[in-house]
Order: C-alpha cells, then sequence, then structure tokens
C-alpha cells in the first residue's frame, strides 16, 4: 500500500507536469479550445485521458480503481473480452474493452465494443470474484451492474498494490482466496 501511495505520488506529479506543459503549448500556438479541426479534436482527447489517469488516481474508491486498474492492463486487445448485464433487463455479449474514461464526479464510462457503460462510483459497493465483478447500487431501485471478464484477477500483476481493497467500506464481498497468492509471498 505505501509502495502504490510513493508510485502514485510520482505519476501525479508527472501528470501535473504534462497538463502544465499541454497549457502553455495551447498558449504557445494559440490553439482554440473551441477549434474543431480534427487535430484539435485528437488533441482534447489526449487531454482528456491525461484527466482521466488524475482522476482514477485522485478521486475513485479504491475498488474502483482496482478494476480499471485490472481492465487497464488488457485495454484494446482482441484476445481478453469483457461482458457485461445491467439488471435483468439488458445483457450484453462479449467485446473489446476499447476505453476507459472517468468524468467529474466519479462518473466512470467504460467503451466495450460499441456500447458505453457508465456508473457514479460513489454510488455503487462492489463484489468482487476470481472473473467477475458485481456493482452494488446503494440506492436499491437501481439494477445492478455484472462485468465478466476472461482474464482473470489472478493473472493480474496488480494484486499486492490493492490487498486493502478487502477491508474498503465500498466493498460488500471479496472471494476469500482472491489475495491469497500475494499473501503467502
Amino acid at each position: 500500500m505505501e509502495k502504490r501511495r510513493e508510485r502514485d505520488a510520482r505519476y501525479l506529479e508527472a501528470l501535473e507536469e504534462i497538463t502544465q506543459n499541454l497549457w502553455r503549448i495551447r498558449e504557445k500556438y494559440a490553439l482554440d479550445k473551441e477549434d474543431n479541426t480534427p487535430a484539435a479534436i485528437r488533441l482534447k482527447i489526449v487531454e482528456e485521458k491525461i484527466t482521466t489517469e488524475r482522476r482514477l488516481i485522485e478521486e475513485v474508491s479504491l475498488p474502483c480503481r482496482f478494476i480499471l486498474e485490472h481492465f487497464s492492463t488488457f485495454l484494446g486487445r482482441l484476445d481478453h473480452t469483457v461482458g457485461f448485464s445491467w439488471g435483468q433487463q439488458f445483457e450484453l455479449g462479449r467485446g473489446t474493452l476499447n476505453n476507459i474514461y472517468i468524468h467529474e464526479w466519479g462518473n466512470v464510462s467504460m467503451m466495450i465494443g460499441n456500447f458505453r457503460l457508465c456508473w457514479r462510483d460513489q454510488d455503487y459497493q462492489y463484489l468482487f470474484y476470481p472473473d467477475k465483478v458485481i456493482l452494488r447500487s446503494v440506492d436499491q431501485s437501481k439494477p445492478e451492474i455484472h462485468l465478466f471478464f476472461n482474464f482473470s484477477f489472478k493473472y493480474s500483476k496488480i494484486l499486492s498494490d490493492f490487498q486493502d481493497v478487502v477491508n474498503h467500506p465500498q466493498t460488500l464481498y471479496c472471494y476469500p482466496d482472491l489475495f491469497a497468492e500475494e499473501q503467502k509471498e
């Protein structure tokens, strides 16, 4: 946990420096934020990705971050897919995870295939299993979100950094052996 905090501090400093440089570049080259040319749109996407990286460290809960960090390891890879269901009303097959965004107020968006799945981190609690996560709304009237993935947590290289997820208030359940291999080392 301490190692993660030190690394996070370094990443936040680097992201801050990148952000400052982007602002200076915008000013130096008089790049208008309202410009809708293809180059300007791509620059906005870069800025949005940097903002997402900052929010991943600073704004979302540890369980949400654990999920998103795990998913980041196979982002865009065709051989690792994510499936989801939203309540009993909607179930999607599996698709490639194409992108992850974190917007203001901890609103998370995941692009799975051509579908955008969104939730607000603060409004959910998490149940962790080896190859799926259930997001249960604090508001009982909202349906659960089930995320299924074929790249199990046990293959993740981030388990040692997130062992404290088990004790987080937003974690409702954690499969007993999920972190067992890391605890033996």
